[in-house]
């Protein structure tokens, strides 16, 4: 299970319309993420427990929350298989 996620130093997010963009400045690689994954990000940013943030999302977005725990997941893999997040364990 998920305890934390640190963003690196040397990522960066700009907002954009439909969402965001993440750049990673060591590998300058570039992560676009729609209106629900930067909702996401910016919960991480704010040191948002992750175990709370399904729960947030869901009611936000009027999401199931089985739908909520899947799609953080997924996002947190795939942030941290891309160097743009640092994951603690419990």
């Amino acid at each position: 299970m998920i305890r934390r996620c640190t963003i690196p130093p040397d990522v960066a997010c700009a907002s954009v319309d439909d969402g965001a963009v993440l750049l990673h400045m060591g590998t300058k690689r570039y992560f676009s993420l729609n209106v629900t994954g930067a909702e996401i990000w910016r919960m991480l940013e704010q040191d948002v427990p992750v175990a709370d943030v399904p729960a947030r999302l869901s009611t936000d977005y009027e999401l199931p929350i089985e739908d909520a725990h899947v799609a953080v997941a997924e996002l947190i893999a795939a942030l941290a298989e891309q160097d743009l997040l640092t994951i603690e364990a419990e």
